[in-house]
């Protein structure tokens, strides 16, 4: 009966998350209350002659991973969220891509980019970069189309190779589900997914676009600060192969050495306010 009441709960939980948008309650809400409503009837009846040690024993081991990729993802995040709200990453873009260029090309230019990129930071932000690439440019509403569905396809794809990109990925590695020697293997496929997805988007477009560039200086500090993330991801990747040193470790000693925390607010701060996401993200 218990189990009946708390399957019920998760489902009336993830249907809540699905029309977030239409109640208006944060998903991180509705999963806090329900996570901590179903552990509380966990142990008030428990269930297969479970005793209250060993729930509690469960419950501190679904907190440590809860903990693990919460401190996992601020540490990865708080990189991204600093270079981005000093215009590092657009400025970046704006060099690498060329003056003059055709639809085909930015097509393929866009795809790799989102594609890199949601490797190394979460969906969304990589999204929101890749999309204000496209904005800034003088397109028709259906080519328009066209460009968003290729990058969130491509920051999708981009997100299964590594576990610094995707939520999900990170949470299959630390169940111990796969490797990161894995999930590496999947790189090549899922860009050659993109590939084809580029090319069936770009078959007829054939004209040719001019971008207005607006360069800007480029601190030095930034620059070391990418350097350090850059070094951070590779190192952690390299470490946990080779001595299957857990990411969240040795990622976490990188970050308390290089990051200097008062920028973590500052960052976080016009993260929220440039991409005006909802609360809670």
């Amino acid at each position: 009966m218990v189990s009946a009441v708390i399957l019920a709960l998760v489902a009336i939980a993830f249907v809540m998350i699905v029309i977030e948008d239409i109640i208006h309650v944060n998903k991180a809400k509705t999963t806090l209350f329900f996570g901590t409503l179903c552990w509380i009837l966990a142990f008030i009846f428990p269930m297969h002659g479970a005793t209250s040690s060993e729930i509690s024993e469960q419950l501190n081991h679904n907190l440590l991973e809860i903990a693990t990729l919460w401190l996992f993802l601020m540490s990865t995040m708080t990189f991204v969220a600093y270079l981005n709200s000093k215009g590092f990453i657009s400025q970046i873009v704006q060099r690498l891509l060329p003056s003059e260029l055709s639809e085909r090309r930015l097509m393929f230019i866009i795809a790799v980019f989102a594609f890199i990129f949601s490797s190394f930071a979460d969906n969304v932000t990589a999204t929101l970069v890749a999309i204000a690439v496209i904005s800034s440019i003088k397109l028709e509403v259906k080519k328009r189309i066209q460009y968003a569905t290729l990058i969130i396809f491509a920051v999708n794809s981009g997100g299964v190779s590594l576990i610094t990109g995707d939520v999900t990925t990170l949470m299959f590695f630390l169940a111990g589900k796969v490797t990161i020697a894995n999930l590496l293997l999947l790189i090549l496929p899922a860009l050659f997914a993109v590939a084809v997805l580029a090319i069936l988007l770009s078959r007829k477009m054939k004209g040719r676009i001019v971008l207005e560039k607006s360069a800007k200086p480029i601190e030095k500090a930034d620059v070391v600060i990418a350097v350090i993330f850059a070094s951070t991801i590779g190192s952690t990747l390299l470490f946990n192969i080779l001595f299957q040193i857990p990411p969240v470790r040795s990622l976490f000693v990188w970050f308390r050495c290089d990051v200097p925390l008062s920028s973590i607010p500052a960052a976080q701060e016009n993260r929220c306010e440039h991409f005006k996401l909802y609360p809670g993200s």
